[in-house]
């Protein structure tokens, strides 16, 4: 089945892309196998200086939508990719990363049992660069939204987001949020809706040396996640959902930069300062294990 300029397909899949003309087939053609084929790909070139743009012209799928854009980071192209879905439902996906076919086929039959509910994601495995499999994240706890609290077991690929309630609700564009935008945005979408678990492995993430978080520095970590703890801690929603959460999850952002500094050995004295601000926040800290490690690491 394709789709026509006049029609909407079920599923939009947003792909921003950046330098990627070496691998973007791949990604694009593991998408086109898909079990389910009532969707198009929406591929945002974020401003690629190679030819990601030649590379893509080869591709004669009319289910493929190719927009370029300057360069504004993952967010900012995702951003873009919404605003020209339409789809009933938007799937972010990262170009770097295998669909399974039965990606978008669990997801739809999940939502003709149950109803177009807001938000809803399935699991996935990650691979290294010899296919073999580092672990596996399909067995979600009851809660998501609970989950959600603690750490960001959601890879982007993940989550399916109502079209209307993804256009509303975009990714942050600040650069110093980068790496971690998704997990802000899950949270303020679990400020307000229920994320719906599917237990299936529908992707798999490769890792490989590129990959945005395995190369990141402990000063662009401690920027980061100061900036995430301040626009989680402006969200009135998240305080209305999760009362007396929020000194918590300022202190684990505050131990996971102490964490980061210390197991690089070069910042000593922000890293106790980062120790101090953690215990002001929530003095329950002090026995968690990201502290105790970081404190570990410093002597």
């Amino acid at each position: 089945m394709t789709i026509s300029e006049s029609s909407s397909p079920f599923f939009t899949i947003v792909v921003p892309c950046y330098n990627r003309a070496d691998i973007v087939l791949s990604t694009v053609r593991s998408i086109l196998k898909q079990e389910y084929q009532d969707f198009e790909l929406i591929l945002v070139d974020d401003g690629s200086r190679d030819n990601t743009r030649e590379v893509v012209a080869a591709i004669t799928d009319p289910r493929v939508r190719y927009f370029y854009k300057e360069n504004g980071e993952r967010g900012a192209a995702r951003n873009y990719g919404a605003q020209q879905a339409r789809g009933r439902y938007i799937n972010f996906f990262d170009s770097d990363d295998e669909m399974y076919p039965n990606h978008l086929r669990v997801v739809k039959e999940f939502l003709d049992q149950y109803g177009l509910v807001e938000v809803v994601h399935t699991g996935y495995e990650r691979l290294d660069e010899q296919d073999r499999v580092i672990s596996e994240v399909y067995e979600f706890a009851s809660s998501t939204n609970e989950a959600l609290l603690h750490d960001n077991p959601l890879a982007c690929n993940t989550v399916f987001v109502r079209c209307d309630i993804a256009q509303d609700n975009p990714f942050e564009e600040d650069r110093r949020l980068s790496s971690a935008e998704d997990w802000e945005l899950w949270l303020r979408l679990a400020s307000k809706y229920t994320f719906h678990p599917i237990r299936q492995k529908t992707f798999c993430l490769r890792e490989h040396s590129g990959r945005s978080l395995n190369t990141i520095a402990p000063e662009t970590v401690r920027v980061r996640d100061e900036l995430f703890a301040r626009l989680v801690s402006r969200n009135p929603d998240f305080i209305r959902r999760f009362p007396n959460r929020l000194a918590r999850f300022v202190a684990d952002r505050y131990t996971f930069i102490t964490l980061t500094m210390a197991l690089s050995k070069q910042h000593r004295l922000k890293t106790i300062r980062y120790l101090w601000k953690a215990v002001q926040q929530d003095p329950t800290v002090l026995w968690r294990r990201r502290f105790l490690a970081s404190v570990k690491h410093l002597v």
